[in-house]
């Protein structure tokens, strides 16, 4: 309990600060994808590890609750086990791409899917794909914004590599390390 009520104390700190809406709601989806790393680690006793066969529904469900009902998701996700510092940064990873493909790919409440898929490559590696049937994005107008440097530095992180795809909507991959080499 004490985690999340961390997260609480810092939840209502950025409601006091007068910042615009969307960055506020932005902040709150993040410290939300953070919340659900905790809520999987301590609902199952499991402390070294997370599913992400619990953990990938756990955030899009409440991201698509929150920005789009019109969109549907599929999940095509291994029970793979994330080590316990992994999850955090897989979960963000997740919940930025998500969260573009729901602020952009379907402008005017147009109905969409939204694909997730999570297979093993290796003992360490996975592939992580997301993909969206919306309208797709011209890659030279996307700006470099906190959402992008997140994205990055996450991949980084996880000593992967990503890329898009512009193909009946956007596709999003990535390659990760999300197993401790220790472990």
């Amino acid at each position: 309990h004490r985690v999340k009520n961390n997260f609480q104390s810092v939840q209502s700190v950025i409601r006091m600060q007068q910042l615009p809406a969307e960055t506020q709601k932005s902040l709150f989806d993040r410290i939300a994808a953070m919340i659900a790393v905790h809520e999987q680690i301590y609902s199952r006793d499991q402390f070294a590890r997370v599913s992400t066969l619990n953990l990938i529904p756990a955030i899009v469900d409440t991201l698509v609750k929150a920005y789009g009902d019109q969109v549907t998701v599929n999940y095509e996700i291994e029970d793979i086990n994330v080590s316990a510092d992994n999850s955090t940064p897989v979960a963000l990873l997740v919940n930025e791409v998500v969260t573009n493909s729901l602020k952009y790919a379907f402008p005017n409440d147009r109905k969409g899917k939204i694909t997730i898929s999570l297979r093993a490559l290796s003992q360490f590696r996975a592939c992580l794909v997301i993909a969206d049937d919306g309208n797709g994005f011209d890659k030279a107008q996307v700006h470099s914004g906190m959402g992008t440097r997140l994205i990055r530095g996450v991949v980084g992180q996880l000593h992967g590599e990503h890329f898009y795809e512009v193909r009946n909507g956007t596709v999003f991959t990535a390659e990760l390390d999300i197993l401790d080499r220790a472990q």
